[in-house]
């Protein structure tokens, strides 16, 4: 690697070893319940999503970096049909009914 290539690795190696270390040093202050406010926690909307978050976070690190890509570029994926849902169905809320509807009178004979 040229020296001012690796001087730029280095630089940023050291970076992200200092905020790992500054991230496992909060992990231990967090209290053990959390920042709960004493009410009972929400119910979990999405479950399903929830715990296939946590697999890919268990797995994040045992991952090659071409199926690591690929799983990113599926979950980004994920999120932007999500998001497409989220927007279609705040869409629907956002519009008020039609005060009038359209009727076809039907002869009956």
């Amino acid at each position: 690697m040229p020296e001012p290539d690796r001087a730029a690795y280095e630089a940023a190696e050291k970076l992200v070893r200092e905020a790992q270390e500054r991230a496992e040093k909060l992990v231990g202050e967090v209290p053990p319940s959390g920042w709960s406010s004493g009410r009972a926690p929400a119910p979990d909307a999405f479950p399903d999503l929830g715990a296939l978050l946590g697999l890919l976070e268990g797995v994040r690190g045992q991952l090659p970096p071409e199926l690591a890509r690929q799983l990113a570029d599926a979950l980004r994926e994920l999120l932007v049909a999500l998001r497409a849902v989220l927007d279609y169905t705040i869409e629907r809320l956002d519009t008020p009914p039609s005060a009038e509807r359209e009727v076809e009178d039907i002869p009956i004979q």
